[in-house]
């Protein structure tokens, strides 16, 4: 399948599955959601991947989020799709049976850190900025993004409130715990790379120039073991089974 929003190359067992915006800060968007719902079904049924990898294209950036472009021409009726389609597309991927590593460079900020929880870890580069900063955009200056320029935020509601839509708001606290995922989440703060590390938000932090190489060295590692012992490890965990006796053979 020809994608428009990503670059897919399976080698060696591994799917490296590239967030293809650059230009945009790789943000996502509708196309996005639908070609990623499409890929992780594929990836679900080849018995010739083991591991997936999701990375962004270019420099700056893993994932910006949400594109503007889309928050800002929707309707109250397609805001609230919006949050079903990109919880559904996350929930897709976080169920696959095989082993997703989110490895993070540069912005990983809002949808974009939000598509990363959905993975089983997170690795980043030692320039990644991260956070669900969402509720900074209806905040007052000084604490308002820059880019806001003062003008209101398009998903605050005029009565009730707003909160991270794509599975933060459960993911998080359960890979932090409770009480630092609030701290987070009532500030909107980005986290540099060691505090990330300190709070158990990713589980190792690499040097930029370096990042590929350590990133395709955990990949090629994981994608060695038997592919029915992944799946059902993750299985176990994500479950929080115990598996008493062996299947008989």
């Amino acid at each position: 399948m020809a994608y428009e929003t990503l670059d897919v190359k399976i080698e060696d067992r591994v799917a490296w599955i590239t967030l293809n915006r650059p230009d945009k800060l790789n943000a996502l968007t509708p196309e996005s959601m639908h070609e990623l719902r499409a890929l992780f079904t594929d990836l679900d049924d080849n018995p010739d991947v083991h591991v997936a990898v999701l990375r962004g294209a270019g420099e700056r950036a893993f994932c910006a989020g949400m594109d503007v472009r889309w928050s800002e021409g929707l309707t109250p009726a397609e805001r609230i799709e919006q949050g079903r389609l990109g919880e559904k597309t996350f929930a897709m991927m976080e169920r696959l049976s095989i082993p997703v590593i989110a490895a993070v460079h540069g912005y990983a900020v809002g949808g974009g850190l939000e598509l990363a929880l959905a993975a089983d870890f997170i690795v980043c580069a030692d320039n990644a900025k991260m956070g669900l900063v969402e509720i900074t955009l209806s905040a007052r200056p000084p604490y308002q993004p820059k880019f806001m320029d003062g003008k209101p935020d398009p998903d605050q509601p005029a009565f009730g409130g707003s909160a991270p839509g794509w599975g933060g708001v459960k993911r998080l606290p359960k890979r932090i715990g409770k009480a630092r995922a609030k701290e987070l989440l009532f500030t909107g703060i980005r986290l540099d790379p060691q505090r990330a590390l300190e709070l158990g938000l990713v589980n190792n932090v690499f040097p930029a120039d370096e990042f590929d190489k350590h990133v395709g060295e955990l990949a090629e590692r994981i994608a060695a073991m038997n592919r029915y012992n992944l799946r059902l490890v993750k299985e176990l965990v994500n479950n929080e089974y115990d598996w008493i006796e062996p299947h008989p053979s």
